[in-house]
């Protein structure tokens, strides 16, 4: 626990508790994303294959592998994806090509739209507005990195602000019992 040793060197010794609790909370929190993550890339992968079986792609169990696979890499794993796909359907001729690039496009869509802040909300807990505004910013701060590690750090964040409204709660509670 790298990040723990590290929390525990640089935290004030008054702090150091609350940190790392926070920092345990934040973990599990993370690893939840990354079930989400795995859930997701299942999702895809069914909805590609099936896509890819009714059109009639040669290889579909594989490019829809490959499709789950790559969905680990935000926002280009879905479009690295497509080429080798839309590439193959191309041998069926340039009708079936552009029905391919139409089925990764809309099923792009309605996982950025709709099943991934879903799933985040479900399995993680962030609302999904949140989701989509943290990897916006990421996206914008960091570029790729920042789109990777944008949701774990907002989660982080929500866990931080939970704990600064329950400690307002807490306080304001106090001062009416005293009062």
């Amino acid at each position: 626990d790298g990040v723990g040793k590290f929390l525990k060197v640089v935290a004030p010794w008054k702090q150091e508790k609350y940190i790392m609790n926070l920092w345990r909370r934040s973990q599990i929190k993370i690893g939840l994303w990354m079930q989400g993550q795995l859930i997701l890339a299942g999702i895809i992968m069914v909805l590609v294959y099936l896509g890819l079986l009714l059109i009639g792609v040669d290889h579909a169990l594989l490019l829809a592998t490959t499709a789950g696979l790559l969905e680990i890499i935000p926002l280009f794993g879905p479009i690295i994806a497509a080429i080798p796909a839309v590439l193959i359907a191309f041998s069926g001729g340039m009708t079936q090509a552009l029905i391919v690039a139409g089925l990764f496009l809309i099923i792009h869509q309605f996982e950025n739209q709709l099943i991934y802040p879903l799933v985040v909300k479900k399995v993680v807990g962030v609302p999904p507005m949140v989701s989509i505004i943290a990897l916006l910013v990421g996206g914008t701060l960091g570029g790729f990195l920042g789109m990777v590690i944008s949701v774990p750090m907002a989660t982080i964040i929500m866990e931080y602000f939970s704990d600064l409204e329950d400690e307002k709660i807490a306080l304001t509670e106090a001062l009416e019992k005293i009062q």
